[in-house]
C-alpha cells in the first residue's frame, strides 16, 4: 500500500492505492450496488467508522462514569432515607403498640454488598434461564466486572452476574 498526493489538486486529498482479498472486493461491489455510492466513498466511510471508534469508546466510558456517580448517588440517599424513617419510626414508638414497634426495630435494613476482586460469580447465560460456569472477578466498577475466563479476561454487567463467595475477607 502507499500514498502519493497528485499534484493537478491543490486540496488536502491523498491519494490511496489498497490491495484488496476477491471475497472483501466482492463485497464491496454489491454494497456499491445496493447504496449507489462510489468505490472511494464507501472506503472513506469505511475509515470514518474505524476512526470514530476510538472516540465512541471514550465517550462511552465517560457516560458510564457518570451513570455510576449518579447511581452511587441515588444509592445514598436511599439509604440516608431508609435511616431518616427508621430513626421517625423510633421516636413516634408512643404511637404505636409493643408488637410493632418490636417487629419494626428487628427488620433489617437491606444493604447492597459491592463486587471485589478475587469474589466467585456465576454468569447469566443469555439464551437460557440458567448460569454458565464459576468464575473470578479479576476487575470491578459501579455497573460492570470483568471476570477470568477460559479465553481471557471478559467484561459483564453486574446485573448478569451471581454472587457466589468471596475469597478476599
Amino acid at each position: 500500500m502507499h500514498t502519493m498526493e497528485r499534484p493537478d489538486i491543490n486540496f488536502t486529498n491523498h491519494l490511496l492505492t489498497v490491495e484488496l482479498s476477491s471475497e472483501l472486493y466482492a463485497a464491496l461491489v454489491e454494497k456499491i450496488k445496493i447504496t449507489g455510492k462510489t468505490e472511494s466513498e464507501l472506503v472513506i466511510q469505511g475509515l470514518q467508522q474505524v476512526l470514530n471508534e476510538d472516540s465512541e469508546q471514550d465517550r462511552f466510558a465517560i457516560l458510564e462514569s457518570a451513570l455510576e456517580q449518579k447511581l452511587k448517588q441515588y444509592v445514598e440517599s436511599l439509604i440516608k432515607d431508609r435511616v431518616s424513617a427508621s430513626g421517625l419510626a423510633a421516636l413516634s414508638a408512643n404511637d404505636n403498640s409493643d408488637a410493632t414497634l418490636e417487629r419494626k426495630k428487628n427488620m433489617p435494613i437491606p444493604t447492597i454488598r459491592a463486587l471485589k476482586i478475587g469474589d466467585r460469580v456465576l454468569i447469566l447465560d443469555p439464551d437460557s434461564p440458567y448460569y454458565m460456569a464459576k468464575l473470578l472477578v479479576t476487575r470491578t466498577s459501579l455497573i460492570r466486572a470483568m471476570v477470568e475466563t477460559d479465553t481471557g479476561e471478559h467484561t459483564f454487567l453486574k446485573r448478569d452476574l451471581r454472587f457466589i463467595e468471596s475469597t478476599l475477607d
